[in-house]
Parts: structure tokens; sequence; C-alpha cells
């Protein structure tokens, strides 16, 4: 591998890559390809125009370490053979708080060995000790083809590319049917507007994860089946508009990364996919003076029906592992709880088909792409709105001290809460769960950091007690799914023993009396 340094006429080019992947079914590439989008050519009078087109096959290998030291840092280096050359990148992965946007430097290369000469300067040159350089080897492969539309839409450059094939690590494959929509020059939210008119006639669906991550992934065996919420990074001073920014793109990652786990019926997979929706939820009404505009009530709805479709079948998940497998354990031979079990089980396959269903539509589709778009170019980024511009400090403290005297308030006669009244406490102490959880990073100091962590775990632990309390009052409406096909068998209704509610109502007592008694996290 080489050494030495770049002559004059190999100077690397270093910049951010600006880029939305967008991924599509194999069966819909001829038609993607097809689309009249990429036919239009200086001919046309207005709208998109294809300025040159090309095709090729690209090889590319990923270098890391064999314990991955490059990956760990957030570093990855490859090397592609373009058919007419070589070229080494070296990419930063997209941090939590990046949707569109991560740094990358190029060089091409005289052959297919890299050079680590072209490291200064970029991301990769502080982990090159003597021993990383040393132990540099191949990790993966991608093998795929690229067909380019280079595409000037009302002055901003994009480069479109559809790629057609694999990722190769060891003895494993997985399959790349990709569409990067890359800005060249111009304005970012030209991708969104591009990939909107491509995404009427072909299903697309928005990604977040980069081949050189499916790549290690395959390495770790496999894609992971789900993906729990990443920290929240907003440090003191950030605007409130960013901080909104950083807040969204970290919950979007959250439910973009466990649709494929949704889709193939993973139920944590589900269950995350829900908690990000919720997160984000909450983090469009934590941050409702900053993001209102005409366009952010659609977008809310869109977030609560998407939440709705998964509802009935996390419900099912609950109940099945709650109540059913552990009764049907404790009588195997019980006719009763074979019913139940087979009534369940059907149910749960309706539901989870159903959220499969709405996950795949056209409607979700885009109102994922249509969130996407929104959290980076939406109407509230316009700058109109003066405090978004303020720093970040002062409005959360405003709210999350709105949110922790109302879970004071309303948990302060907690035993003689009705259902209702404690199911709406509930949600307060979710909420302020996920507010705290957005602000951690933004009151950085060691007794503001402790508070947090025992704030989060009476909070936690708050809500779970509230949570069982609540599936127990509403498991007859849980049973009752499936209809009457078993109604010749006398289905045994589980019983609830009064010393479980008892239980739960004390640890409930519990979890608010540490909440009460922890000093709010923000103050100094």
């Amino acid at each position: 591998m080489r050494e030495g340094k770049l002559s004059g006429d190999r100077l690397q080019n270093d910049a951010k890559e600006i880029e939305l992947k967008l991924l599509f079914d194999e069966d819909h590439a001829a038609a993607l390809l097809a689309h009249p989008l990429f036919a239009r050519g200086d001919a046309e009078p207005s709208g998109p125009r294809v300025l040159e087109s090309k095709e090729r096959e690209l090889l590319s290998t990923y270098y890391d370490t064999p314990d991955d030291r490059l990956r760990r840092a957030g570093v990855f280096l490859r090397v592609r053979r373009t058919g007419t050359g070589y070229v080494q990148t070296i990419k930063t992965a997209r941090a939590e708080s990046e949707f569109l946007e991560r740094s990358e430097w190029e060089c091409p290369l005289p052959t297919q060995d890299f050079d680590l000469s072209a490291a200064a300067g970029t991301a990769l040159e502080p982990l090159l000790s003597d021993a990383v350089r040393k132990a540099l080897c191949p990790r993966f492969e991608t093998r795929f083809k690229r067909r380019t539309f280079l595409i000037d839409d009302d002055g901003s450059l994009i480069e479109a590319a559809v790629d057609q094939g694999e990722i190769v690590a060891a003895a494993t494959r997985a399959r790349v049917c990709e569409l990067e929509l890359e800005l060249k020059s111009g304005k970012a939210e030209r991708l969104f507007a591009l990939a909107r008119q491509l995404a009427e006639t072909i299903p697309l669906t928005v990604s977040i994860r980069t081949k050189a991550e499916r790549g290690f992934d395959l390495l770790d065996g496999g894609e992971p089946q789900f993906e729990k919420a990443l920290p929240v990074e907003i440090p003191p001073g950030e605007s409130c508009a960013t901080a909104f920014q950083i807040a969204a793109r970290n919950c979007l990652r959250q439910i973009l990364v466990n649709l494929s786990g949704t889709r193939a019926g993973e139920p944590e997979a589900l269950h995350q996919m829900r908690v990000g929706l919720r997160r984000m939820r909450a983090a469009v009404s934590l941050f409702g003076e900053i993001v209102e505009g005409p366009q952010c009530p659609e977008v809310a709805a869109n977030l609560k029906w998407i939440a709705s479709q998964l509802g009935p079948a996390r419900d099912l998940d609950v109940f099945n592992s709650d109540i059913v497998h552990p009764h049907l354990e404790q009588f195997p031979d019980d006719p009763g709880w074979k019913a139940v079990e087979q009534r369940a089980r059907k149910a749960r396959d309706k539901a989870q088909e159903a959220a499969v269903q709405a996950i795949n539509s056209a409607r979700c589709r885009q109102a994922l792409l249509d969130l996407g778009a929104w959290i980076e170019f939406g109407d509230w980024t316009d700058g109109a709105n003066r405090l978004g511009q303020e720093p970040i400090g002062a409005y959360a403290v405003a709210k999350l001290s709105r949110l922790r005297r109302s879970v004071l308030r309303k948990g302060k006669d907690l035993q003689t809460l009705s259902v209702a009244d404690r199911h709406k406490l509930r949600i307060r102490a979710k909420r302020l769960r996920y507010g705290s959880e957005f602000f951690g990073a933004t009151f950085p100091k060691k007794a503001q950091a402790k508070r947090l962590k025992k704030s989060l775990s009476a909070l936690e632990m708050l809500q779970d007690s509230l949570g069982t309390l609540n599936d127990i009052a509403n498991r007859q409406s849980v049973f009752d799914l499936g209809g009457e096909e078993y109604g010749s068998v006398a289905l045994p209704m589980p019983k609830v023993d009064d010393s479980e509610e008892k239980t739960l109502m004390k640890k409930a007592k519990r979890a608010y009396a540490r909440f009460a008694d922890t000093r709010a996290f923000w103050k100094a």
C-alpha cells in the first residue's frame, strides 16, 4: 500500500456529500429506469432535464482492521474500481444529528491499492497509528451496476444513481437496489422534489443506512432485527431550530431502520418503530412553538396514522407474551387456553398483515418522505420565527418545567385516579421522559447528569407500572379480538389477582415519590 505524498495532479476532493437515499424492489427496477423524468433532454421547455447519462460496473473494497477500529470511530475507507480507473474515498458515518450530509474525501489512484498519504487532513488521519496501518485489510466488497443521470432541476445539479447488485461479506451476500440522489450544486430541497416526482409512480422508501453499514452488519451476522433509539446530543447554546432538527433526525432514524424488521414480523422491530413514532410526535409537541406552520398539522396527522396502524399488532404481542403464553405453559392441556392461543395467534397474524400493508402503502412511503423534507426544509425553516434562532437552554427549561409540574400535580393523588386519568398521567410522564432524553446533553454538568439518570429511572418505572395497570384494565378489549370463531369453547378470561394490582400501584407510587424527590436536572 502507498505511503508517499500526493502529487499535484492528485489533490484530493474534500467536500460535504449531500445525498438522499431511497430503496426500491428489484421488480420495479425496469420501471424506475424507464421513468419519463430520466428521458427528458435539453429540448424540454421546463422542468428537470437530463444533461447526460452513464452506465458503469462498480467494484468497491472496504478496508478496516479485523476488530473494525475505523468503523467504531465512524470512518470508512473504500477503494472503488470504476472501469476507467480507481478512486479512494474516505467517508464519515452519518451522525445521529445528520440525515443528508456527511464528510467525504476522494482522490484518484493509479492502482487498486489504498494510499494512506491521502488521509492527511481527513477524519481518517487521527486513527492511523502504526498498529492500525499494519492491520488494515479488506473487509467486504460491493458489486453493482450503476446507471447515473445528471439532472438540471431549476438550476440545481443532481446526480441520480440507480444501483443494482450485491454486498459480499465473507460467505454472505445482500441485494442492493438503491436510488441515490446526490446534490452536486444548488438547493438541497430539490432532492426531495425530485424524489416526489419519481415516487408518484415508483414505490420508493426513504432509507438512512449506507452500503458500508450494511456490509459491516453482514460481517456481524446479518442486518439487525431491530434498533433502539440512539443518544440525542443537543449541545448547550444550540439554536432552538437546529435542536429540533437534531432530535427529529434521531427519531426519524429509529423509524426508518426498523421498517425492515417490522415487515419481517419481528415484534421488537415493530415496538421500536412505534417508539420512534411516539418520540417524533413528542418532539413535534415539545417544539410546537418552533415548528408551527401550515404544514405541521398534516405531519402530525400522518405520524398518528402510521402509529395507529401498528398499534393492534403490538397490543397482541404484549397480550400473547404477558397472558397467553404463561397461562398455556401453566395449563398445557386446557382446551380453553389452546383455543385462546390459536385465536390470539390468528388475530396477531391478521394485525401484522394489516401493519405491513400500511407501511408498504403509498401513503406511508410518501408520509415518511414528506417528514424528512419537512424536518430539513419545511415552512418553519424560513427564518421568520425568531424564537427558532434563540439558544435552546431557556426554551428547554420552560418546556421541561411545565411537563414536570403537570406530572407532579396529576400524580399527587395516584391511588384515587380513574383508569382514564392514570393513562393521562402515563402520557405526561412519557413525554417528560422523552423530553429529558432530548435535552440531557444540553445540561452537561456532572450533578445535572446524575439527577437526569435518577429522574429517568423513576419516570421509566412510573411509566411501566402505569402501563401494566392500563393493560390489565384493557385486557378484555384485546381478549375479544378474533370474533366468535371459538364461541363453542368456554374461553377462560385471565383473572387478575388483587395483589398484582396492589403491587403495581405500590411500585408506581414509589416511582412517583422518587421522581418528586429528585431535583429537576436542568437546574444548576
